[in-house]
């Protein structure tokens, strides 16, 4: 009787490690499937590169003006789109130039009002000189502060 019963046991003992393996086998692929997905998901996320800060004298006929932007970049999901917005950065700067050099103080604090319009005539712009210059095509320009003195 003691025999059958330890046959018993060790039956159960042996099943309940063989589920036991199973469900942490399972579990093990489905994180597995899970981490991929997230993987997969990241590479098709937009990327950021902050601009460095652009500060710009803008005319007023008693003080001296200035508008300072920060802006950042919403680039395609692509590895090497950050390296090259590094690369092309002073020609963005330059467009920021030929944008706010002759404004006056009066029409910069005009224009900022609508915030939505100015990021988009700088992605107008931004992509437009970019078009000739690198295979680099943005998909937004944020304004994250702006400065007006």
């Amino acid at each position: 009787m003691k025999k059958i019963i330890i046959g018993i046991g060790a039956l159960v003992l042996i099943g309940s490690a063989f589920f036991a393996g199973k469900l942490f086998t399972d579990n093990a692929k489905t994180n597995e499937a899970t981490q991929s997905a997230t993987n997969s998901e990241e590479v098709n996320e937009s990327q950021y590169f902050e601009m460095e800060r652009f500060i710009i004298s803008v005319s007023d006929k008693n003080y001296a003006r200035y508008l300072v932007l920060d802006l950042v970049l919403v680039l395609e999901p692509n590895v090497d789109s950050k390296l090259e917005v590094k690369k092309i950065t002073p020609l963005l700067r330059n467009v920021l130039v030929k944008q706010f050099a002759n404004m006056s103080h009066a029409n910069v604090k005009t224009l900022f009002t609508d915030i939505d319009s100015v990021q988009k005539t700088l992605l107008e712009q931004f992509n437009l000189a970019l078009k000739s210059k690198t295979f680099l095509k943005l998909d937004d320009v944020l304004v994250t502060n702006v400065f007006i003195q």
